[in-house]
C-alpha cells in the first residue's frame, strides 16, 4: 500500500509539473498545434482526475475521466498515423476506462492504481514520440 502511495505521488508531481505534456509539445514541432492544445486539455483532466482522487471526489472523478475518454476520440487525438502511437492511444484508452469504472464502483482501492495505470500510459507514449522525433 505504501509503495501504491509512493507511485501516486510521484504521478502527481509528473501531472503537475507537465511532465505528462511533453517537453517536446510545449514548440511547434511536425505534430502541430492541434495536436498540442489536445495534449494540453488531457493535461488538465489529467489533474482534475488527481484532485479528484485524492478528495475521493467521485462526481468529479467520473466527469473527468469522460471527458478524458472524449477526448481519445477527437479527430486531433488521432492525427497521428503511426502503428506504435496507435498502439499506445489504445493502452491510454484502456486505463482511462479502467479508471472510469473504478470511480464509478467508488472502489477506493482500485481508482488510485488506475489513475498510475492512466498516467503510465501517457508517459510510456510520450517516451515513445519523443524517441521516435529523435530519431527523424
Amino acid at each position: 500500500m505504501r509503495m501504491m502511495w509512493r507511485v501516486l505521488l510521484l504521478a502527481a508531481v509528473c501531472a503537475v509539473t507537465g511532465l505528462a505534456a511533453g517537453p517536446g509539445q510545449s514548440r511547434a514541432s511536425s505534430e502541430g498545434p492541434p495536436l498540442n492544445r489536445v495534449m494540453r486539455e488531457k493535461l488538465f483532466e489529467s489533474q482534475k482526475i488527481l484532485e479528484a482522487v485524492v478528495t475521493s471526489d467521485w462526481v468529479a472523478l467520473e466527469n473527468h475521466s469522460r471527458e478524458l475518454e472524449r477526448l481519445t476520440g477527437d479527430p486531433r487525438w488521432t492525427i497521428l498515423k503511426y502503428p506504435e502511437y496507435a498502439r499506445h492511444s489504445d493502452a491510454f484508452r484502456r486505463a482511462v476506462s479502467g479508471l472510469r469504472q473504478a470511480a464509478a464502483a467508488h472502489d477506493l482501492e482500485e481508482t488510485p492504481s488506475a489513475y498510475v495505470s492512466v498516467t503510465l500510459r501517457c508517459v510510456d507514449c510520450h517516451r515513445y514520440l519523443a524517441r521516435a522525433r529523435m530519431a527523424r
